[in-house]
């Protein structure tokens, strides 16, 4: 019997050669061979990919071993190339059942889902949708996959991030994109989309509500290794606002200083840096030249113009500016909560019991909804409705209707 050596995910023409050999003298395939012959089917390389369906075609009752392998070729390759994709497709269909055809495809369908980015009607939330059972139908078999995915784990890898992409954009389950995520560094390490988002989820969902802080430094440097320049600055600005949502100020304000080396006019930068210096610092004149310097290259960003004008009502009690840039704000963006909470924290200090009422009322509800979805800022809301009708407006009643709506939130 012929011998060769076993190398891993790098196929040779020795070896080519000696497979061929072992088929027409034994007309049979070894564990190792058949490993061999999924290896040459998951290549990158076409010509290897030809020769593992030859070899195939040769040998029609392997294909029950080799099945998975064969419905990754024909499903899930980036072209539709008949002598590649349909000649996978076509030995499945002439050589298994067709119950167990649409098995194989019923398990690789939601990656398909992610590749082509088509969209189901009913999405992710109604009851018994195709796609939550696609993917559990995929989750059951993941192992027979994933095995061979390593053998060229960069695109698979690619899939596996799309996939955890679009279940979080439109499923919001951040736990079974987190999973995926996973799955997807696991295979290539270097997939800096899959890390990105990996440490968006750690860091909105667990970090900023006091959990995992052990994964602190990891997400950090998963939001690093995505930066690729000034294009993607958003690295910066996540990675500090990380920081300072951990209280830790001074790791913020460096990577605010070092995301501005690399793109100083980036006005998200600037807003949150300037914001940081006033609520946190005090550094009331530091945190309007920054402001200012934003509102330079976007005078009308509501944000920015939300942010100086706060500098300029707590810091330096400029009420008329304030108001001027708060309403300013508004009129860029009707709905920015921010600046109406703002403008009734500014009319109370003036004394204006009315026109704080009107916009505190603005600032915490939008219709029937909070204008926030973010508790914490809901909290913060109620608790100035509380303070204002208890301590200025005396109004207990109204001040007790809002403590019942914070109980429902506590």
């Amino acid at each position: 019997m012929l011998t060769y050596e076993y190398v891993p995910l790098l196929v040779s023409n020795e070896f080519v050669k000696q497979i061929e050999i072992v088929y027409f003298w034994q007309m049979a395939f070894s564990v190792q061979e058949i490993e061999h012959l999924q290896q040459l089917l998951l290549s990158e390389d076409d010509n290897n990919k030809l020769i593992a369906l030859g070899l195939v075609e040769n040998s029609p009752s392997i294909v029950p071993k080799v099945q998975v392998a064969l419905c990754i070729t024909a499903y899930l390759s980036k072209y539709n190339r008949a002598s590649i994709e349909s000649v996978a497709h076509d030995l499945l269909v002439n050589n298994l059942t067709e119950a167990a055809v649409t098995e194989l495809q019923n398990e690789i369908i939601i990656l398909n889902y992610a590749q082509y980015k088509f969209k189901v009607t009913e999405g992710w939330n109604t009851y018994q949708n195709p796609l939550r059972n696609f993917l559990k139908i995929h989750e059951a078999a993941i192992d027979n996959y994933y095995r061979l995915f390593q053998f060229n784990p960069a695109p698979y890898s690619k899939l596996y991030s799309i996939l955890a992409s679009r279940i979080q954009k439109e499923w919001k389950n951040p736990s079974k994109a987190l999973f995926f995520y996973k799955k997807a560094i696991a295979l290539d390490s270097n997939n800096t989309q899959a890390q990105f988002g990996f440490a968006l989820i750690v860091h909105v969902y667990y970090i900023q509500k006091g959990k995992c802080l052990d994964m602190v430094d990891q997400v950090l440097q998963y939001y690093m290794n995505a930066y690729k320049g000034p294009k993607n600055i958003v690295a910066y600005k996540n990675a500090a606002m990380l920081c300072k949502d951990i209280g830790n100020l001074d790791r913020a304000e460096a990577y605010y200083k070092a995301g501005l080396e690399h793109c100083p006019d980036d006005s998200a930068l600037l807003n949150n840096y300037a914001y940081l210096l006033m609520e946190e610092k005090k550094d009331f004149v530091q945190a309007k030249v920054l402001a200012e310097r934003g509102l330079e290259s976007a005078p009308f960003d509501a944000a920015l113009l939300d942010t100086l004008a706060h500098i300029e009502f707590i810091g330096f009690q400029n009420y008329k500016r304030a108001e001027g840039l708060f309403k300013k704000a508004l009129k860029k963006d009707e709905l920015h909560h921010y600046s109406h909470t703002g403008l009734g924290d500014m009319y109370v200090a003036m004394g204006n019991y009315t026109l704080a009422e009107e916009h505190y009322k603005k600032g915490l509800h939008d219709g029937l909804q909070y204008t926030s979805r973010e508790v914490s800022e809901v909290l913060e809301k109620l608790e100035k409705m509380i303070d204002f009708y208890t301590n200025h407006l005396k109004q207990l009643p109204k001040a007790d209707f809002y403590k019942q709506k914070r109980s429902r939130l506590l």
